[in-house]
């Protein structure tokens, strides 16, 4: 290893470890032996408190007793008082309680008896205090707590030492009753437990230092090793090029369109059974015709190939067919190779058609405006505005230029009449004037689209006047127009999702929203408002895959709403996503029969057709294909109580796929019910919320103990995060309160807005969490996108090693605020009924 080398291991492996060992130290005799000795003088103050709270129960029983007749005021104040007085605890039973009254006179001593009535008033120790008289302030003002003194040593007269006791009064015989502890005892426990850490502490330096000179010897041999390999893959390049060039791939021997041969590639990628081949044809597997391939060889001698897909399987595989045409029997056959077409080949083709509409919506923002200028309508200055708004209901307009002597000077829209007119009070009967704007903003007939919008934006109008080469005024610009413009791609392809007619039309739309959404993450567009908009174009699709179920299975037979649960359902759907869906049934539902049976087809068949756009099915089965998720109002109802008051791991589990449900589809009353019930059945219940915030408390941050962020998988060098488990404290913290407030929101920032400033959401905090959420939603779509790009399916894994140093520092951060959030938990949840 080079000077360089070990210069930088040093500084990357050596030094922080070093470091680490001294802040171990440092902070053992900073933080941790204080804690100890916070934590023991604490337990020690709990546990004289909770001694006399023994006595004064005991002194309470004789009281009730003479309550209850059985003996008289002056047997019970004696008995109790010598009952008191034989009370010993400590490992030499040496420890004891006494009592006074409030004037205070010592009632009762065990080892100074010839202070027993006597007046303690001005009784003072070695120091001047008077400790009994602070005991009398302390009961008077508080009913209980400390007094520290000097005392003499338990039964020992000689030796005098610093004591602290807790008193307590006994409101009914005007007693207080007290016992203490020697600060001598707790110092001497503290120096026993500090020896104890001291060679712990020492027995762990070793060891540490021990396993790091193992591994700074281990890291060189590795480093040298890797030096090594390096160097024999680099000569061996050319060798596994060649090796991955040949794998197998699917492969198929056609005569006449008749297979006659097929490997077992093909067969996998086809999902066809060998048996199954004879019978079928070139349009039987593939989308295209025997024709289309045999009049492509214009040159027997080269090879042809071509883009398809394969029919059989769900999926809809797009291949490249590579064609051979080769002499056989004294004719021909066509020997044809299979790729599977990779995804970022497929992305790409639609990022070309993409292109080429964006292309042609910005042909159109940079078209002149007087393509979408409309006529306009104008009054005289002297209208009343009684008189102009019957003007523009009659002419069914919203704006109304005002003249005066054939000039434009103003103008009046219908929010005028709304926001000054009605709202200042303006009476009809006045001028037109009044609630007029003035001067009109004005833009030549040669003025683009996208600088009217601009101009419509600076200004913060809704109009503008329109003028030909001479100035005169040809018409009005409504802003609104020019919005339609500019968002008319996505437009479109909602557009052309509600037309479409089959599950495959729909995945080419999805597969082209998916280009639009890689633009938006690779643009810096906010993660909220890409995941609602892949969240609305996943209800668009949904709404129109169950009508074409519907056109398919018949009418329903009964009233019923479709409802999305998970990320769906909270609006936080990304590119990589599963369905999470069931169906709730009018209670009319009888159980069993036709009606059960088509309701279970129709579930079966909308999660087959979403399955084929690319929701893909969902791994635990939380689906309306699976009859346990299609049940009738009151079933659900009983479910959702079974949940709550259960509680149970699995319930657990269930409650926070199920309780973000939002209706996509039918009668919404039916989910608005069942929302009300769950918020009805939740309320207040604090055993059920207790549970429920347990699985946030289990949440373990992935930062390690120098800092650095360890991945998933239980190997050294892992560097896979789940972005998607790292969220799930954040979004399971705003179910949790949100459901506890009765908040109906579903959508996690939704949820912390309503929560804004409440009891238990501070402003700042709010505004900490929803920057940590964008953190993380935006390193997961830009994740997965990266993975799109690189022809990969898109996870919720982040590679760590591919982040820059200010964006692992920005993630330590955000983990830094979930752990927070986490202990917020554990203190508002702690099981109290």
């Amino acid at each position: 290893m080079n000077a360089r080398d070990l210069r930088k291991f040093f500084l990357s492996i050596v030094l922080p470890s070093i470091l680490a060992i001294t802040l171990f130290i440092i902070s053992f005799y900073v933080i941790i032996i204080p804690s100890f000795e916070k934590n023991m003088m604490e337990g020690k103050k709990e546990m004289i408190s909770e001694l006399t709270n023994l006595a004064w129960s005991l002194v309470n029983e004789y009281y009730n007793e003479y309550r209850a007749g059985s003996i008289g005021r002056e047997e019970a104040m004696q008995l109790a008082a010598s009952r008191v007085g034989k009370m010993r605890y400590g490992d030499e039973k040496k420890d004891y309680f006494w009592i006074t009254d409030m004037r205070p006179y010592m009632v009762m001593h065990p080892y100074r008896q010839e202070l027993n009535g006597t007046d303690l008033s001005d009784y003072q120790d070695p120091q001047g205090k008077r400790l009994f008289v602070d005991a009398v302030e302390t009961v008077s003002k508080n009913g209980e707590g400390y007094v520290d003194y000097i005392w003499q040593w338990k039964d020992d007269t000689t030796l005098i030492v610093p004591k602290l006791s807790y008193v307590k009064g006994f409101s009914r015989w005007e007693w207080i009753i007290g016992t203490g502890i020697y600060l001598e005892d707790v110092k001497q426990e503290i120096k026993i437990l500090e020896r104890s850490l001291f060679r712990i502490t020492f027995i762990i330096i070793i060891v540490i230092t021990s396993a790091l000179l193992y591994i700074i010897r281990q890291s060189m041999i590795i480093e040298n090793r890797r030096k090594e390999a390096e160097n024999k893959l680099l000569l061996s390049r050319q060798k596994y090029k060649t090796l991955v060039e040949s794998s197998t791939i699917g492969t198929l021997m056609m005569v006449e369109n008749k297979i006659i041969y097929a490997n077992q590639k093909f067969l996998d990628l086809t999902g066809c059974q060998r048996n199954d081949l004879g019978d079928k044809t070139i349009e039987d597997l593939f989308d295209l015709d025997w024709h289309s391939i045999t009049d492509s060889f214009r040159d027997p001698g080269r090879s042809v190939t071509m883009e398809t897909g394969i029919k059989s399987q769900d999926d809809n595989i797009e291949v490249i067919l590579s064609v051979s045409k080769v002499s056989y029997n004294n004719g021909y056959s066509y020997i044809i190779v299979i790729n599977e077409l990779s995804r970022s080949r497929v992305i790409d083709r639609h990022s070309r058609v993409l292109q080429d509409d964006l292309q042609s919506s910005l042909l159109l923002m940079n078209q002149p405006v007087n393509r979408l200028v409309k006529d306009y309508l104008s009054c005289d200055l002297d209208y009343t505005l009684s008189e102009a708004v019957n003007l523009l209901k009659r002419k069914n307009r919203t704006a109304l230029l005002i003249k005066q002597k054939k000039q434009i000077i103003g103008i009046v829209t219908a929010s005028d009449f709304l926001n000054r007119a009605m709202s200042e009070g303006i009476e009809l009967s006045s001028p037109v004037s009044s609630i007029m704007s003035a001067p009109v903003i004005s833009v030549p007939e040669n003025y683009l689209i996208h600088e009217a919008i601009l101009t419509c934006r600076l200004h913060g109008i809704s109009y503008l006047q329109v003028n030909n080469r001479q100035g005169e005024c040809i018409g009005l610009l409504d802003y609104n127009n020019l919005l339609e413009v500019q968002q008319n791609y996505i437009a479109q392809l909602f557009s052309e999702t509600d037309k479409a007619e089959s599950a495959g039309d729909i995945r080419d739309i999805y597969l082209r929203m998916n280009v639009i959404i890689e633009l938006l993450v690779r643009s810096g567009a906010k993660p909220e408002n890409i995941t609602r908009l892949v969240s609305s174009f996943s209800d668009k699709v949904n709404v129109r895959i169950i009508e074409m179920a519907i056109e398919k299975e018949g009418t329903a037979p009964y009233d019923f709403c479709f409802i999305a649960m998970g990320s769906q359902g909270r609006l936080e759907q990304t590119l990589c996503t599963d369905q999470d869906n069931g169906i709730i049934i009018n209670d009319s539902l009888e159980n069993g029969g036709a009606a059960t049976l088509y309701f279970r087809k129709l579930g079966e068949r909308i999660a087959a057709d979403l399955n084929t756009v690319g929701y893909k099915y969902c791994r635990g089965n939380y689906m309306a294909s699976n009859p346990q998720w299609i049940k009738s109002l009151k079933e659900w109802k009983e479910q959702f109580s079974s949940w709550i008051n259960n509680s149970d791991p699995q319930s657990i589990l269930d409650i926070n796929i199920f309780f973000d449900f939002r209706a996509i589809y039918g009668k919404s009353h039916l989910a608005d019910e069942l929302r009300i019930h769950l918020n009805k059945s939740t309320d207040r219940k604090a055993v059920f919320f207790y549970n429920l915030s347990q699985e946030i408390i289990r949440f373990k941050s992935p930062v390690g103990v120098f800092g650095n962020i360890l991945g998933e998988q239980e190997l050294p060098d892992s560097n896979m995060v789940n972005i998607k488990k790292l969220l799930m404290p954040v979004t399971g913290f705003a179910r949790l309160y949100a459901l506890r407030a009765l908040v109906s929101e579903t959508n996690t920032l939704n949820r912390f807005e309503r929560l804004r400033n409440s009891e238990d959401m501070p402003d700042n905090l709010i505004d900490e969490i929803t920057e940590a959420y964008d953190i993380l939603m935006g390193a997961r779509l830009r994740s997965q996108v990266n993975s799109l790009v690189k022809g990969e399916a898109p996870t919720n894994t982040l590679d760590i090693n591919q982040l820059t140093n200010i964006e692992q520092t920005t993630i330590r951060k955000v983990l830094t605020l979930i752990s927070d959030l986490v202990t917020k938990v554990r203190l508002d949840f702690k099981g109290t009924i």
